[in-house]
């Protein structure tokens, strides 16, 4: 368990240690209309490194390889040099050792003859004095003469014995002499024959010198072609290295010039949505400006069941708005939910504002003779509540709708006369009364270029007028609010 809690932060420290010597790169190489990116990995580029690390060291390991083996291959080399030159000076040395033997032979040989020569000589004159003893036993006189004789004898006879020992004496010496060579020459034979076993170890060593630099030269050679080889390995890997490093920096220029030029588009992105929203938010103020000008709550207005104002049914694929702005620069994209509220808002405001009855339903010259509100009835003079605006203009003036809608009743009424009642979806309707003609039928469509009558005074009314009502949500509003709201429309058109 202790194992796995220290290696685990080690190979974490490992790991660290690769990421900060080797972060993750992306190479981007354009080539022509294409564009293509080649990413480096913290493990490619460890690979990449560990196998020109390998390289080298092979390298550095052959190089020392080498000059070891030729250093040893030289070395051999002079000590077969010199065990060369000291096999020819043992050569020598016994050639000279040799030759002064047989000279030594040869004087031994003559001091030999010469010594047989003597002892003869020593025995003829030991028989010569018994001869001369024998004689003097004959002879008195020739005693004397033969004394004398035998006393020059006698010294004759030292002399050839102080010779004799002399001679043994050089042939003792002449002995040790032949001892002594014989000793060096045992002992050069014996130096003779270690000479050739050192000779036949040297010719030995020199086969076994002259295998290993073959195979050492042989070795070199493998070695210098295998550097070659590496040698080419790591020109290409520099090659490539440096092809790389110029990609890199022709990658680096060009992401330089596109974070540019996207900073460039983040802020022109920012300026366009900047005025976009000013321009939104300006255009939701005017319109909610028309609603508070005509009186009415958008809130309030009930939606046909048919979704035209954007609540009702609706369907289709999810698909993310995340994903439609995730192009944009992040100080923009963080300000689209608030856009995209403030457009969903003025997208639902729109189709309300084109049902409002902001057009005057009389295009031609005219004059208000009764307000919204409170007046006095003109027939019976009471306190009453006018629900209407009253214009009048000349007798059958074509009279035009408020806003598009749908006619939902065109007839005769009691106390409005000929009527025409529109309504404009939102639960917002509008009464044309006391027409003296209705040019409309129930269930047709009209636009704000439609005529739905001409001007009269049917119905109770006390002149040619148009009684001009506006309802929301059931409750009549002021017209005039709605006429005077339409100043605002062409702001926001």
């Amino acid at each position: 368990m202790r194992d796995n809690t220290i290696r685990h932060p080690v190979g974490q420290r490992l790991r660290a240690k690769l990421h900060q010597w080797f972060p993750a790169r992306q190479l981007v190489i354009r080539e022509g209309s294409t564009v293509r990116a080649v990413n480096l990995s913290t493990r490619f580029q460890a690979s990449i490194a560990a196998i020109a690390f390998i390289v080298l060291t092979w390298t550095v390991t052959g190089t020392i390889g080498y000059t070891y083996q030729t250093y040893k291959i030289d070395k051999k080399n002079g000590e077969i040099e010199r065990t060369r030159i000291a096999y020819h000076e043992l050569i020598e040395e016994v050639s000279s050792q040799h030759s002064k033997f047989m000279s030594i032979t040869k004087d031994l040989n003559y001091y030999r003859t010469y010594l047989l020569t003597l002892i003869e000589q020593n025995e003829g004159l030991r028989n010569d004095l018994a001869s001369i003893h024998d004689r003097l036993e004959d002879s008195e006189t020739e005693r004397e003469r033969y004394a004398n004789a035998e006393e020059a004898l006698r010294k004759q006879l030292h002399g050839i014995e102080n010779e004799l020992t002399n001679l043994s004496e050089r042939n003792d010496l002449l002995q040790t002499d032949v001892t002594v060579m014989r000793t060096r020459i045992v002992s050069t034979d014996d130096e003779r024959r270690r000479a050739v076993a050192a000779r036949a170890s040297i010719d030995r060593n020199i086969a076994r010198l002259e295998g290993e630099l073959s195979s050492a030269q042989n070795r070199a050679a493998e070695l210098e072609k295998f550097l070659v080889q590496k040698q080419q390995v790591v020109d290409q890997a520099q090659t490539v290295r440096r092809q790389a490093v110029a990609e890199r920096d022709s990658a680096v220029e060009k992401a330089a010039q596109v974070e540019a030029k996207m900073a460039a588009l983040a802020q022109q992105q920012q300026q366009a949505f900047a005025k976009l929203q000013e321009r939104t938010q300006g255009t939701l103020q005017r319109v909610e400006a028309v609603f508070t000008a005509a009186g009415v709550d958008p809130k309030r207005l009930s939606p046909l069941i048919n979704g035209r104002d954007g609540k009702g049914a609706r369907g289709g694929p999810f698909v993310p708005w995340s994903d439609q702005v995730k192009e944009l620069a992040p100080e923009v994209r963080g300000k689209t939910d608030q856009l995209g509220t403030s457009i969903e808002r003025l997208d639902a405001l729109r189709p309300v504002l084109n049902s409002l009855p902001l057009s005057v339903p009389v295009r031609n010259d005219y004059a208000v003779m009764s307000a919204f509100g409170y007046r006095k009835d003109p027939f019976n003079g009471r306190a009453a509540l006018h629900e209407g605006l009253d214009l009048q203009a000349t007798f059958r003036t074509p009279i035009r709708p408020g806003a598009p809608g749908r006619v939902v009743f065109a007839g005769w009424h009691p106390q409005y006369g000929r009527l025409v009642e529109v309504d404009h979806d939102y639960s917002i309707r509008t009464r044309y009364a006391h027409l003296d003609e209705i040019s409309v039928t129930d269930g047709q469509d009209v636009d704000r270029g439609s005529v739905l009558g001409l001007m009269g005074r049917s119905g109770r009314a006390s002149g040619v007028h148009l009684h001009y009502e506006v309802v929301v949500s059931g409750r009549p509003l002021d017209p005039a609010n709605f006429m005077r709201a339409a100043s605002y429309v062409f702001k926001v058109k």
